[in-house]
């Protein structure tokens, strides 16, 4: 409780801390949650905690998120993702997201998305007796590595998609209201999109605006 006031004071994430008081979270939960949030007021290339993930090639120092380092987890949840949310909500490349992935490339892949996406897929996880992890807690990990350093002003393609993916975990979570928020962000920022120039810029761009138009829908 000492700890939730002292966070409370200090201005800093006022409204998230109420708002996980208000959905019913255990001062447990919130205080190791404070230690995540503080934990990510670093430079946020440190959040770049890569996976040996099996699309193979992906260098064993480099990781793209900071929540889990298994690679059979993040295999498990990319393909939950590619599966069952991807071919209905298609809102990036999936071979350039793949190709960039791989690289270390932050051209079409990012820290931002890369969480996201984790994030939707563990709520399609089923759980079972023989799970060696909890994909309850997770996905809320997941979830506050990208809440704790999202930026409505950033303008990149890959934080637009964050954008739009983080709509969709808040609709599994029945947030509405905040769900609604991240679609405006990413509907507004569609339209100062950071250009990039190469080839697929434009095919992505394309599925990113077809994608979000239809969340909007």
């Amino acid at each position: 409780m000492e700890q939730i006031l002292d966070a409370l004071s200090t201005d800093e994430l006022v409204w998230e801390i109420l708002r996980r008081l208000k959905d019913g979270e255990t001062y447990d939960r919130i205080v190791e949650w404070l230690g995540r949030a503080s934990m990510n007021d670093f430079d946020i290339s440190s959040t770049f905690v890569a996976s040996d993930h099996e699309m193979g090639g992906v260098s064993t120092t480099f990781r793209w998120t900071a929540v889990t380092a298994d690679s059979a987890i993040l295999d498990h949840l990319f393909q939950l993702y590619f599966s069952w949310v991807h071919p209905v909500h298609t809102l990036f490349s999936e071979g350039l997201f793949h190709d960039s992935y791989k690289r270390q490339s932050h051209q079409y892949c990012s820290s931002l998305l890369v969480n996201s996406l984790c994030a939707m897929a563990c709520h399609l996880h089923t759980s079972t007796d023989a799970d060696l992890a909890d994909f309850g807690q997770l996905g809320h990990n997941f979830t506050d590595a990208v809440r704790c350093v999202i930026d409505p002003e950033d303008t990149n393609i890959t934080t637009i998609q964050a954008f739009a993916v983080m709509f969709l975990v808040d609709c599994a979570c029945g947030s509405a209201l905040r769900a609604t928020s991240y679609l405006e962000v990413a509907t507004r920022n569609l339209s100062n999109v950071l250009s990039i120039e190469n080839d697929g810029f434009k095919e992505v761009l394309k599925d990113t605006s077809r994608g979000i138009q239809s969340l909007n829908v």
